[in-house]
């Protein structure tokens, strides 16, 4: 049975974005791509208020892309505080079930009642295993919130093939375009209402964590301290994000004040990782990449840059897959692409019979 893509549908706090990704191996092509904005509040840290809107937008969106439904499985992501995962590393014990051990483990590290999560583990490779020493990567998702998102698809008449996380699509897409040899990479993708940052090496998954600072703090701070609504002030923001001198004089403070608040917490978590985590001999960060619509934003990567002094830069996530079957101009890719990394990122996982 010939193998069809997943349709990747991201479904984000200020936007749905879908991305169809075909092709295997380093051969991959761009079949659709699209995104449709959301109302305020219409998903609120990763779960879906209001699933009539969700439903109503996505099926606008899936109209416009020509996208045919009918027998198609779905790539989702997940975040905010309906999801959890950690990377762990123990010693098996010849007497207790992997699973078990691996389980309980969880328990200790996600300080959750597990009754209420769907939980999955995986053995990864690592360079850092000492002696009979495993790792594992440990993922749970609130039941009720998957099964919500689960409904979500049947509603539009397709099934779930895959369901992973907004960190994990970012891994995904990052390694596939930037294979990066003895460095020690910090990746954050920067929501509208939250931030999602990893710490790799070679490939490696070593650390996470998640902050609920985003794009939509700068557009409300900007509406604060020139009186404006926040319609008029997201206007504001991307005007001077896109190079519009005279308004970014007028909103640069704002914009700035959000922007510290976001790279301190950068800042905190990769001095939380190299002082506490123990993983390495590392004692310092080589690069930093960027993606999300807040990675777009006036002076962010580069204040980030002198924040955590190394080089920072925003992801293609298109750069080594060829965008030319969606006929999408290439200059809009070029500036833009950043926001689609996760979707992109969710196009490349492949599901037995999709």
């Amino acid at each position: 049975m010939i193998s069809r893509p997943l349709i990747a549908i991201d479904i984000g706090t200020s936007s749905v974005k879908i991305a169809e990704v075909i092709g295997s191996g380093s051969k991959r092509k761009l079949k659709t791509l699209g995104l449709e904005l959301l109302p305020a509040n219409t998903v609120v840290n990763g779960e879906v208020v209001d699933a009539h809107q969700v439903l109503k937008t996505i099926r606008k969106l899936i109209h416009s892309l020509g996208i045919k439904v009918k027998g198609r499985r779905v790539a989702l992501s997940m975040a905010g505080l309906s999801v959890i995962y950690k990377r762990v590393s123990l010693l098996p014990d010849e007497e207790t079930d992997l699973g078990e051990q691996v389980f309980e483990e969880a328990k200790q590290q996600f300080h959750h009642d597990m009754s209420d999560m769907y939980f999955r583990f995986q053995e990864i490779p690592s360079k850092f295993s000492e002696g009979a020493e495993k790792t594992f990567l440990i993922v749970a998702g609130r039941i009720d919130v998957i099964e919500q998102y689960i409904e979500l698809m049947h509603g539009l008449k397709m099934k779930v093939g895959v369901i992973d996380t907004d960190a994990f699509s970012l891994f995904n897409v990052f390694n596939f375009t930037y294979p990066m040899k003895e460095s020690l990479i910090l990746l954050a993708n920067v929501g509208a209402t939250s931030t999602q940052v990893i710490i790799s090496y070679e490939g490696e998954y070593l650390f996470s964590r998640e902050f609920f600072i985003g794009g939509t703090h700068i557009t409300k701070k900007i509406a604060e301290d020139l009186s404006i609504d926040v319609n008029n002030a997201e206007g504001l923001k991307i005007s001077a994000s896109s190079g519009d001198g005279a308004i970014a004089k007028k909103v640069l403070p704002s914009i700035q004040t959000v922007n510290d608040q976001i790279n301190a917490e950068i800042r905190q978590t990769i001095d939380f990782f190299l002082e506490h985590e123990n993983i390495g001999s590392f004692s310092e960060l080589n690069y930093a990449f960027m993606s999300g619509g807040g990675s777009l934003t006036l002076d962010l990567p580069s204040s980030l840059s002198a924040e955590l002094k190394c080089p920072v830069q925003i992801i293609n996530p298109f750069q080594k897959i060829d965008p030319r079957p969606t006929k999408i101009d290439t200059e809009y890719l070029l500036s833009h692409g950043a926001i689609y990394a996760v979707s992109v990122g969710l196009g490349l996982r492949k599901v037995k019979h999709a």
